[in-house]
């Protein structure tokens, strides 16, 4: 079952609002040419999913707690490096600081300014005392227009919000973007409209949270100062992890690219198998140590939410068909995708094809035998929907009420459908998305719920008692009702028992249930969750003749339905005479024997191999062993039978979860919906990294949505740029915004330091310093000056990133040196210097070198030209745009 509340969806009706601009202002050399890259619209998208009463916090509740004050900034302390620490392109960082907070962190401050001077930055040190979005913003211009790259924003400083399509959000692409113009059109605080201004949309520099204000699992203070302790230990190489990368991929996106190869090369591990994407198997992946971990899948501001819709895989459906006499027949089926069916062993269907699931898309004339026949079906999946149907009619299209149907194998066991198929309903109670622990003890039906005994038609509560009969055991009120949210249905039926006996009511609901029984309650379970059947067992007493069955289930959002049987306490059925309503014969097949899934890639192979063994020949029963668990049963509505339904057993990864586990990895990626809404309690992008004991960023969404185009932001951070960087050139490639992109990236941000860079430049073998070895490595790698092709491990030799090895790299070597020894050995083609090596390897060194420049000199004019061609390619055009602009 999933639970997916959209208050913040993509397609919202209502008012459309921030007006995409075709502006072209100052760009990064990518922006304004978009290649062919990821299109939202076309991307399932990510969508809000909690638990009961869980909404993302609003505007309003912000303001209440951050009540407008002007800002009081302190003065500017600006540090610059010594001279050893300088850079040939030194940079500034500028650090905003809560005045609050600032006291409480002075020993760890002191020491994130004293290694970004090590890193050769200069640092603009302020605090700040309350202030508009406006007076921070103009505080970032003046920042930027001083030289700074980048802004830190330390503790609770004033948070920006931004409106689009209706949705209200938390919005640092206000502070990033310096020269378009945002507008307050209705007064009310944020921002509805975004367009170019002067300059354009795209961002100007980057800015990060260290934000751990809405956090309860320690002090704020506390958890600021372990996290820039954490940050220096990473910059020292004292903190890492194995290199390597994780994709966790859920099944909505399980053929999206993700790219995080651009940093790991072959150093990346990825599940998309939907079945096997759970939160228990992301947590012990997690486990294992990870460096990057790029994760997707629907969340909220508190956690995600990981569904096991299998995908790219075969499952088994076997049910046993009774005719009292032989006759013609019509098997009529529908699939998504494709399907592959036996009757009594003989192949009767097989179309292999990628589809959607309508019914009777195949009509196959066949013979049912006298007794008991066996169908198996087989369903291919690649991704998305994962349905089908089947039933037999006579040649007339027509329903044949003498079938009866079992799911275990007749040979060795008795009937095994005891469930009501047929009940009087009522509803459905619409109620406010806030009250759900309160439905089920509210009374919708205007007299007291203990003594209904009502009549098919009968109005009560507002609606008409309304038969309604099911091919199988589930009574599937989504469905029924036009997929309703927020309240609860009835359901009665009259059960007749030919004497006085005690035994067990085996109910499944989604989401709570309350029973009453002869007008006494016998459950009350106001609970939240999927249906699973016969998950709770009551005792009961039935009277001889009629009993009064009340039935009232409650719902969130997403599946709702339930099923009832009598049983004993050993399964065998009670011995229930008639009910009242009566069930109508079946016409789909609601009952099957499932197996799988068989878990297959190959499109080509994915239906038609033989995952059984003589597939053909199986008569299973429940609990039978198969080559990948047993055979279970699979209880449904009938039309269609819905295998992804059967098989999502989801499961949370929570806030709490996250501080618990105190996973080994570095760097995450959240490709979900509202972790990274920091003005919420307890944010899920805040939780992974502060009070852990490894983890330093997280790139979350404020909203619905998400980074798309993965390739614009793994690529910069495989080029050496730090996480900051990488993150603005992203923003600045997507820029100008449809309106599409907005509702996908404008909640974005950047947790925690952005100049930590995955890759460290000099850091070849990735053991977090560079020595002797990465020297070795350096060697190999040179290659002179002059464009080439550099191969994905010489990428941290290339310091430049002019995509050769050369003398100017191996300064930057020299000067990223951290031994041992403490000095570095010098380099033949650049020092002049001979290192004390043999003679023969000296020579040796030479000779190699000499043939590989070369080589290099005998390129052919053919291969030039193609070199020429591939570098005016990629040459863009940039424009210089107005400093300032309007921005508020």
């Amino acid at each position: 079952m999933i639970r997916r509340y959209m208050y913040v969806m993509f397609l919202c009706s209502g008012m459309i609002v921030l007006f995409a601009s075709q502006v072209n202002g100052q760009a990064s050399p990518m922006s304004g040419i978009k290649k062919a890259r990821q299109d939202g619209r076309f991307v399932n998208p990510l969508e809000w999913v909690s638990p009961p009463g869980i909404k993302p916090g609003s505007y309003a509740e912000y303001r209440a707690l951050h009540p407008s004050r002007p800002a009081v900034f302190s003065r500017l302390k600006l540090l610059t490096p010594s001279s050893q620490e300088r850079k040939a392109a030194q940079a500034r960082i500028s650090l905003l600081i809560d005045e609050n907070l600032a006291p409480s962190i002075q020993p760890a401050l002191a020491m994130y300014q004293q290694d970004l001077l090590a890193e050769g930055y200069s640092v603009v040190t302020a605090t700040v005392s309350g202030g508009t979005a406006a007076e921070i913003k103009a505080w970032i211009r003046s920042e930027y227009n001083s030289g700074s790259e980048g802004v830190v924003l330390i503790g609770d400083i004033t948070a920006a919000w931004a409106e689009v399509s209706g949705d209200v959000f938390p919005s640092d692409l206000f502070y990033m973007d310096l020269d378009g113009l945002w507008r307050d059109m209705d007064n009310d605080g944020d921002y509805e409209v975004h367009d170019a201004g002067f300059g354009d949309e795209g961002p100007e520099l980057y800015v990060a949270r260290i934000y751990a204000h809405t956090l309860d699992y320690a002090p704020e203070a506390t958890m600021t100062e372990a996290y820039l302790t954490k940050s220096h230990d990473y910059k020292q190489g004292i903190l890492s992890q194995p290199w390597r990368g994780l994709e966790y991929v859920e099944e909505d996106w399980f053929d999206m690219e993700v790219n995080l190869n651009q940093v790991y090369d072959q150093d990346v591990v990825r599940y998309d198998f939907g079945y096997s994407t759970s939160a228990a198997g992301y947590l012990d992946q997690l486990d294992l140590g990870q460096h990057f971990v790029q994760v997707c899948v629907h969340s909220f501001s508190g956690g995600h939410y990981f569904s096991r819709h299998p995908t790219e895989a075969a499952v088994y459906a076997h049910v046993y068909v009774h005719s009292p006499t032989t006759q013609s027949v019509k098997l009529q089926l529908g699939c998504d995708d494709g399907i592959k069916a036996w009757l009594n062993g003989n192949v009767v269907c097989v179309h292999d094809v990628s589809q959607g699931w309508t019914p009777d898309q195949y009509v196959i004339a066949t013979s049912l035998n006298s007794g008991w026949n066996r169908l198996l079906c087989k369903i291919s999946q690649g991704g998305g929907d994962y349905q089908f149907s089947a039933r037999f009619t006579d040649p007339d299209d027509q329903i044949i009420p003498d079938l009866t149907y079992q799911l275990n194998d007749p040979a060795s066991s008795g009937p095994d459908d005891n469930f009501i198929h047929a009940w009087l309903v009522n509803g459905f109670y619409q109620d406010s998305d806030d009250n759900f622990y309160n439905y089920l003890t509210t009374n919708y039906l205007g007299s007291p719920e203990d003594q209904v005994n009502p009549q098919e038609g009968q109005v009560m509560g507002g609606f008409f008692w309304t038969r309604l009969s099911s091919d199988g055991p589930y009574i599937d009120y989504q469905s029924s009702f036009d997929d309703p949210d927020f309240g609860a249905c009835y359901a009665f039926v009259r059960v007749f028992s030919p004497e006085a006996v005690s035994g067990e009511l085996w109910l499944g609901y989604d989401d709570g249930a309350r029973v009453w029984l002869n007008g006494q309650e016998i459950l009350n379970d106001n609970r939240y969750g999927g249906y699973t059947v016969d998950m709770t067992k009551v005792p009961v007493d039935l009277v001889a003749g009629q009993n009064r069955l009340l039935v009232k289930i409650s719902e969130w959002m997403g599946d709702h339905g339930f099923s009832a049987r009598f049983c004993f306490s050993d399964g065998t059925p009670m011995n229930v005479s008639a009910y009242d309503p009566g069930p109508d014969p079946v016409n789909y097949i609601g009952n099957w024997l499932v197996n799988g899934p068989y878990e297959n890639a190959d499109g080509a192979t994915r239906l038609t191999q033989d995952y059984l063994g003589n597939e053909s020949t199986v008569s299973p029963s429940a609990g039978d062993p198969a080559p990948l668990g047993s055979w279970e049963l699979g209880y449904g509505s009938g039309y269609p039978f819905d295998i992804a339904a059967y098989y999502d057993h989801g499961d949370w990864v929570l806030s709490q979860d996250v501080q618990d586990r105190d996973a080994p990895v570095l760097f995450y990626n959240l490709f979900s919906c509202g972790p990274g809404r920091f003005t919420d309690q307890n944010y899920l992008a805040g939780a992974y990294i502060f009070n852990t004991s490894t983890s330093l960023i997280t790139i979350a969404s404020s909203k619905s949505g998400s980074m798309l185009n993965f390739l614009d932001f793994t690529e910069p951070l495989g080029r050496g740029m730090s996480v900051g960087q990488a993150f603005r050139e992203w923003f600045e490639t997507q820029a100008p915004f449809e309106l599409w992109e907005r509702e996908w990236y404008y909640g974005l941000v950047l947790n925690g330091d952005p100049t930590l860079r995955p890759l460290i430049k000099g850091d070849l073998d990735h053991d977090q310093d560079i020595d002797q070895l990465d020297f070795d490595g350096f060697s190999d790698c040179f290659t002179g000056p002059g464009p080439t092709v550099l191969s994905d491990s010489c990428r941290c030799a290339d310091f430049d990133n002019d995509q050769d090895v050369d003398c100017d790299d191996w300064t930057a070597f020299q000067a990223a040196w951290t031994g041992p020894p403490t000095q570095v050995p010098p380099f033949v083609p650049c020092d002049g210097a001979v290192p004390a090596l043999s003679m023969w390897a000296v020579l040796a060194l030479l000779i190699g070198l000499s043939l590989f420049l070369g080589h290099q000199t005998i390129t052919s004019r053919e291969e030039k030209k193609n070199i020429d061609h591939t570098l005016q390619a990629d040459t863009r055009i940039t424009s210089t745009a107005p400093e300032g602009g309007t921005t508020y």
